[in-house]
């Protein structure tokens, strides 16, 4: 039963949505109708919107590039400006909006206005190749049409600044000349005053424009500046999703909010030509990058890869290996197949997600001196270089990124070291080899062999640390105690402070041939 009442409700929500686009169709004559029996106020409130200003746009024409630069890069913006500037003044959006697109042919221009004047109303036009006026941007020219429309409409001066030109030619604190978008044309208006003297300016304004943008549908692709249309079509999210058309399939705004605030995240699909598990199984690039945030997908498909030719179906098994997490490229040090092959720990945990494989490497594996390709073995890359011994010490990580950004290229060896080599002699920037030998050391010391274990840097530490002042033995040509007491002046300066024996030989007793045995 609720089987059947699932299907039935789904049948009848697409029934909606066709007939929606039906009634709007009809919506178009009815209002012209309307309006063609009844004066149409240029102030007042508006139940236009703004994604009715969008699609009633893109109905007609592309956006120009021309203002990918200004302060109107899209067609999103471009209506916003509209629509503040009229809610500002108090005009009514559809009128402005719709007398640009008369104007200038739907931002084609073509006539003695151009593009670059930001004139969208033909301001100070008068024909015979004058241009009129023109603007420092989109929004001040939307702004000098909406005043220039006021100072005709109503006896209240503007709002904003005055920044249309013609503005004291127009307006009157005793009459409203044109209150009407029918009285905008000289011959039609009873006070023989209006914008154009074209015949029947403006009821061709309503009749062939303001009843059009009526009848385009309220649902758009656009939300917050941004056009989703790449990857969510409305009325097929609503009835793919009856969850969401119940829920929100009141509201324009509210639909594509769910899609863009919680389907994206949610891995739902939008339209008929983009599935966001396709998408991420195919290209492991994007994988890398992207890990398990969906979203991501979504606007890297709508800002990139749609232009890069990427498909938005079609893959359902993943493609490709990831080797590269946050930006960088572990393949030097790193094999997918090696890894889970040899850490079954890691393969039962991350079967099959290499994004999370690799990550368990980036942030686990490393530290934990796991092998992660038969390439690198990270035992032995330190076994193998004292220098870099020094600057790392037990930080292993640091020994794998090394080898990613330098040691590949310099070519330094990663395998079948098994001993340490070259064992370090030096510690901030001080040389202890006259004083001081590794082998030495822990042969003679054998408490400190126990303690550090084939470290190398920690067995120096130590004995700079504790075994200069201790007067331990740390070389066969270097004996404190003989070298204190071989030496009355160093006595007298030093006393019982047995490092700084140590250190006045490394600084000057060599150079001088003190005997240190």
């Amino acid at each position: 039963m609720k089987s059947y009442i699932k299907k039935l409700f789904s049948i009848l929500l697409v029934f909606t949505c066709i007939m929606t686009f039906t009634f709007v169709g009809d919506a178009t004559v009815k209002v012209k109708a309307a309006m063609s029996d009844n004066l149409y106020s240029i102030m007042g409130q508006s139940n236009v919107t703004l994604d009715q200003m969008i699609n009633y746009y893109e109905k007609h024409a592309t956006y120009p590039s021309f203002y990918k630069n200004t302060d109107a890069p899209t067609i999103y913006h471009f209506c916003k400006i509209y629509s503040e500037e009229c809610e500002a003044e108090g005009v009514k959006k559809e009128v402005a909006f719709c007398q640009a697109m008369k104007e200038t042919g739907y931002l084609k221009f073509g006539g003695d206005v151009k593009i670059n004047q930001y004139n969208f109303a033909g301001i100070g036009a008068t024909g015979g190749g004058n241009p009129g006026n023109s603007f420092r941007s989109v929004r001040e020219g939307v702004r000098a049409q909406v005043q220039h429309l006021k100072a005709y409409a109503s006896t209240e001066r503007v709002k904003n600044p005055v920044v249309d030109p013609r503005y004291q030619y127009v307006y009157s604190d005793k009459v409203a000349k044109a209150p009407y978008v029918q009285w905008l044309g000289i011959h039609e208006n009873p006070n023989h005053t209006g914008w154009a003297a074209a015949s029947r300016y403006g009821y061709s304004l309503i009749d062939s424009y303001i009843a059009d943008l009526y009848g385009v549908s309220k649902y758009s692709t656009w939300y917050n500046g941004v056009d989703y249309k790449d990857v969510y079509d409305p009325n097929y999210y609503m009835s793919r999703y009856a969850d969401v058309a119940q829920a929100c399939g009141g509201s324009s705004d509210t639909l594509i909010g769910h899609f863009v605030n919680y389907g994206m995240n949610e891995g739902r699909q939008g339209n008929s030509e983009f599935d966001v598990h396709s998408y991420k199984n195919e290209y492991a690039d994007l994988r890398s990058a992207y890990g398990t945030d969906l979203k991501k997908y979504y606007m890297h498909y709508i800002n990139y890869g749609k232009r890069e030719g990427r498909h938005g179906l079609g893959c359902t098994s993943l493609s490709g290996v990831v080797i590269s997490y946050n930006g960088k490229n572990y393949s030097a040090v790193y094999d997918y197949n090696y890894y889970v092959n040899n850490n079954p720990d890691v393969k039962a945990a991350f079967n099959g997600d290499d994004v999370k494989t690799l990550k368990h490497f980036v942030e686990y594996g490393m530290n934990e001196g796991r092998r992660g390709s038969e390439n690198f073995d990270v035992v032995s890359y330190k076994n193998a270089y004292g220098d870099l011994r020094a600057a790392y010490g037990k930080d292993l990580k640091k020994y794998y990124m090394h080898y990613i950004n330098y040691g590949k290229k310099e070519g330094r060896i990663t395998t079948g070291v098994s001993t340490l080599q070259n064992p370090i002699r030096t510690y901030q920037g001080v040389d202890y080899s006259l004083v001081y030998d590794y082998n030495y050391y822990i042969q003679h010391n054998p408490d400190v062999a126990r303690a550090f274990p084939n470290d190398d840097v920690a067995t120096l530490k130590h004995f700079i640390n504790y075994g200069m002042n201790e007067g331990r033995i740390a070389k066969d040509t270097f004996n404190v105690k003989a070298y204190k007491n071989a030496y009355r002046d160093l006595r007298a300066a030093y006393g019982n402070n047995m490092s700084a024996y140590y250190k006045h030989y490394i600084d000057y007793g060599y150079r001088e041939g003190r005997v240190a045995v």
